[in-house]
């Protein structure tokens, strides 16, 4: 089993405040112990700096004490930031996590200063237990001792301020390479899906003329919004919605009595501004994992609702359900939904979920992401409508 992955998840997560976690206990308490490491050798290198020399004999009497200094402000700083995760509001965090300012900044720069005193007091507790005579009291208003614990200070905060700036430019390209990789997924169609659409126009033109008519419609609807959707920096859900009723139409065509579908969503919701082409895929996975490989076929539903600030959106099927679909060999259907969670990760954070899940029968994909009016907000870098 290979460990780097996991650990460094959890070394990348450790500063960022958030309710749920996917990292084991293991693998936090693994990235703590590296942390108090870290601590410990910047306080060994601090003390290098101020006494100017340092024989080998110094490093090997000092270590240890260092090492447990590092490892008690390593634990504050933890203590203190799950704390903040269990006390402050759900809204907090989300807001924190979707900031780009100086707050969440601020807030964990305070945590790591109030940590690194608290966890020196304790480590200097313990080594006076140690020694037997109170440590504290006679290094606290020592100069040299202050002027090392300020010198430790700022180089933790320096090194949370840049580790904070690296994280949102890290987040930023994160979120190009994202949207990158949509547009040109998006710009090759499917070549089978293209051709079988255009043979079945041709095939029904001499059988079924209104029938060719209206597919030739509908695939050309679908075209032209794809389109238009894969040029814009920003959707709304009316437009995403539309764009899947356009593709349901044209695979009813196709597939005849053996697909049903429906949309519900008011004209309200249909207003939230969302990013394009994020609802087709997890269309075309109910199509062609869930309805395409039963034999009756199924039914696609449709739903979105807002709730408490939080757009909700549902992609219902009655098909063969998610262990078939895993099995299946037809790719695209974890690519897809990879692909999704990576760009609701890297624009709403913790703030955006997607989940699939079993139903009494077929699959359901739930998609929760914050509700933002097209009419009250456009963010930054959206193209105007025409």
């Amino acid at each position: 089993m290979d460990i780097s992955p996991t650990l460094k998840q959890a070394l990348r997560s450790f500063l960022i405040l958030k309710k749920r976690r996917e990292e084991p206990l293991w693998a936090r308490l693994l990235a703590g112990t590296v942390l108090a490491l870290a601590v410990a050798l910047v306080l060994m290198l601090a003390s290098v700096f101020l006494m100017a020399t340092a024989e080998w004999r110094w490093w090997t009497s000092s270590l240890t004490n260092n090492l447990l200094l590092g490892i008690c402000a390593a634990a504050a700083m933890l203590l203190l930031l799950r704390a903040c995760e269990w006390l402050l509001p759900d809204a907090w965090l989300d807001a924190l996590s979707a900031a780009h300012d100086w707050r969440p900044v601020a807030l964990t720069s305070a945590i790591l200063f109030a940590g690194t005193a608290l966890g020196v007091r304790a480590g200097y507790a313990l080594l006076g237990q140690l020694y037997a005579f109170d440590m504290w009291k006679k290094l606290s208003g020592a100069p040299m001792v202050q002027l090392k614990f300020a010198i430790f200070a700022l180089v933790i905060l320096a090194a949370n301020w840049v580790w904070c700036l690296f994280r949102a430019k890290e987040k930023a390209l994160a979120q190009q390479a994202a949207e990158s990789q949509l547009r040109m997924l998006q710009a090759q169609i499917e070549p089978h899906f293209l051709f079988n659409t255009l043979a079945n126009v041709q095939s029904l033109i001499a059988t079924d003329a209104p029938r060719a008519q209206l597919m030739l419609e509908s695939f050309t609807d679908y075209l032209r919004a794809s389109l238009g959707q894969m040029r814009a920096s920003d959707s709304t859900l009316g437009a995403e919605l539309d764009t899947a009723h356009n593709y349901l139409l044209l695979m009813q065509i196709r597939m005849g009595s053996r697909l049903s579908f429906s949309i519900e969503a008011d004209q309200t919701v249909r207003q939230a501004l969302l990013p394009p082409l994020l609802l087709q895929p997890l269309v075309e996975n109910a199509v062609h994992h869930g309805i395409g490989p039963k034999l009756e076929g199924g039914h696609v539903r449709l739903g979105a609702m807002v709730r408490d600030g939080v757009l909700a959106i549902v992609v219902d099927d009655d098909g063969v359900g998610i262990d078939h679909a895993r099995r299946s060999t037809r790719a695209g259907n974890g690519v897809a939904l990879i692909n999704i969670r990576t760009r609701l990760e890297t624009r709403f954070g913790a703030r955006a979920t997607l989940l699939t899940e079993p139903l009494a029968q077929g699959t359901r994909a739930a998609m929760t992401l914050p509700f933002l009016p097209a009419a009250q907000e456009t963010p930054k870098g959206a193209r105007p409508r025409s």
